[in-house]
């Protein structure tokens, strides 16, 4: 069957035009506090409904339609990119960021990577800071998680797109109707940034900064008001709740659901229990170079690596210090952390732990097999067994992430960028983790970083975000046709 484009046009156009609504808040964040940023969120405001507006024109009655499977994957990844680029207005019409700057900014907000290309918070206006922290916010739920929870009429289709949209190799829902299911994770991700907030509030923060930073945390995205990142907060309580929702937000979504249902059982979760195994050993690995180079006393240098383990394999990417500096062991460890990232069904990035679960589990069974050239063995996880056809997508999956990280490196090695840092620039960016090592460090910005590099990395966030699928499925000319 040929692919719908009057119905994908239709469904690109309502989530552009919901999306113009998310310019309100900082519109009146701005009016607020006065900072003179008012008209270019008005603008951008006008613009993307009128886009919106166009599409959905376009689409006429079949926008009202179901999708079909490829038909999901094309709204997904249209829809998404051209959010990403319509998120970057605010930054271009107040003047604070050029073009590909903006196209960063945006694109890392969205993706909920933290990356940033802005040298100095200290002169961005609350609206555009605001802003900044909301994309986190929408991005890390998703866009489309969104779109299925209030607009009806998407139906079983809405089960494609957000499969398309959602993190891991499985999904999950928690209600009998797709709809029903978007809603409630929205409810639960507002009352956990609900709760969030207050506890900033209570540890000091005021509530600017506190809404800010719940939107950025529990999104497991990274943004900070200020330069020194976590390391401006000087309560530890307030480090502590970060960590811990740092943590949450890196959970599966569905477990957190169901555990507030009382289905205490899904606290057995294999990837949960796995990622909380990962996290105990890294803290320890990262914490023991601080403790026997002087770096740290042992229980400041504990909550330091505590903190920073989390933040990364959250793919938060926030800093309590500059552990650019720390020990190589220590460094190579957060590195590694990287290429891991949170659960499935989560806000986080990365290759998520139930990926890697699966393969640990598929190379001992091919060891067994060697040994035991005629048994049976399958492949479990949770009690469950794992199809083979799950098997070989993991295994694609992650040749694909390798090839694009070593194609990533080797365009941002052209335009002269050293090794170390396009290699960890690259890394960060599919991942959404944030920091990048090198010559930058992971509590600098990327500013320094040509037009055209700024485009790459803005490409891999996205990607990251959407497992590359639903964007690199859009490049094969037989997608669009029979």
């Amino acid at each position: 069957m040929m692919i719908n484009v009057p119905l994908i046009c239709g469904l690109a156009g309502w989530i552009i035009a919901v999306f113009s609504g998310a310019f309100a808040l900082p519109l009146t964040v701005s009016l607020f506090f006065g900072d003179g940023c008012a008209r270019p969120f008005v603008l951008s405001i006008i613009i993307s409904l009128s886009i919106g507006s166009l599409f959905i024109f376009l689409g006429g009655q079949e926008a009202k339609m179901e999708p079909r499977y490829r038909d999901g994957l094309a709204v997904v990844g249209l829809s998404w990119f051209a959010i990403n680029v319509l998120g970057a207005m605010p930054y271009w019409f107040t003047g604070k960021l050029g073009f590909w700057d903006g196209i960063f900014e945006s694109f890392s907000g969205l993706s909920s990577t933290g990356s940033s290309v802005i040298p100095d918070l200290r002169v961005i206006p609350e609206g555009l800071l605001f802003w900044r922290a909301q994309t986190q916010w929408i991005g890390g739920m998703g866009i489309i998680v969104l779109m299925v929870a209030i607009l009806p009429f998407l139906g079983v289709g809405g089960q494609i797109m957000l499969k398309s949209e959602s993190s891991g190799p499985t999904s999950e829902k928690l209600r009998p109707r797709v709809a029903q299911t978007a809603k409630s994770l929205w409810m639960l991700y507002l009352a956990l940034s609900l709760l969030l907030c207050f506890l900033l509030m209570v540890g000091g923060l005021p509530p600017f900064e506190a809404i800010c930073q719940t939107m950025t945390v529990i999104s497991t995205g990274g943004f900070a008001n200020y330069n020194e990142s976590a390391g401006f907060h000087q309560s530890y309580f307030v480090k502590w709740v970060l960590i811990v929702f740092m943590f949450i937000g890196s959970l599966s979504f569905a477990m957190v659901y169901q555990v507030l249902s009382g289905q205490l059982k899904s606290l057995l979760n294999p990837e949960a229990i796995f990622f909380l195994l990962i996290i105990t050993a890294a803290s320890i690995l990262v914490a023991t170079p601080l403790v026997v180079n002087g770096y740290f006393k042992p229980g400041e240098a504990l909550f330091h690596s505590i903190f920073q383990v989390v933040s990364v394999i959250s793919t938060t990417g926030l800093s309590t210090t500059d552990w650019g500096a720390w020990p190589e062991l220590s460094q190579a460890v957060l590195l590694a952390l990287f290429f891991i990232g949170g659960c499935s069904g989560s806000t986080s990035g990365g290759l998520k732990c139930v990926r890697w679960l699966i393969l640990f589990k598929s190379l001992y069974r091919s060891m067994r097999q060697a040994i035991h050239p005629r048994g049976v063995f399958p492949v479990r996880l949770g009690g469950k067994p794992i199809s083979d056809q799950v098997l070989e997508k993991v295994w694609l999956y992650i040749l694909l992430y390798i090839v694009s990280l070593v194609i990533g490196t080797l365009l941002l090695l052209i335009m002269g960028i050293e090794l170390n840092t396009s290699f960890t620039a690259v890394a960060s960016s599919m991942g959404n983790v944030g920091p990048v090592l090198g010559q930058i460090g992971p509590t600098s910005d990327l500013s320094s970083l040509p037009g055209a590099a700024k485009g790459v990395l803005s490409v891999c966030m996205l990607l990251g975000r959407l497992e590359f699928y639903s964007l690199l499925l859009l490049l094969f000319p037989e997608f669009w046709s029979r």
